[in-house]
């Protein structure tokens, strides 16, 4: 299966809401920072979907929580 890049952009908003940036350098949460880093090797390599099975575990498991608690919205080819 493919995660499109709408979907992801929308799990890293989800992610985001949930833990926000903290601290005096306002760092990215660890959920984000994993996330984002799928987005920026997308973004670099110009894609606008990424193989779910070439993902880690754990970016996937951020975004399954995503699907499930915000109902696979936002693009995401799986609603």
């Amino acid at each position: 299966m493919e995660l499109r890049i709408q979907a992801l952009e929308a799990a890293i908003n989800y992610w985001r809401a949930r833990q926000p940036a903290r601290g005096n350098e306002y760092a990215l949460s660890p959920p984000v920072s994993r996330l984002a880093g799928v987005y920026a090797r997308m973004i670099h390599a110009r894609q606008d979907s990424i193989a779910e099975d070439s993902l880690d575990p754990a970016i996937l498991a951020l975004i399954n929580a995503w699907r499930k608690d915000a109902g696979g919205i936002h693009g995401d080819s799986h609603a």
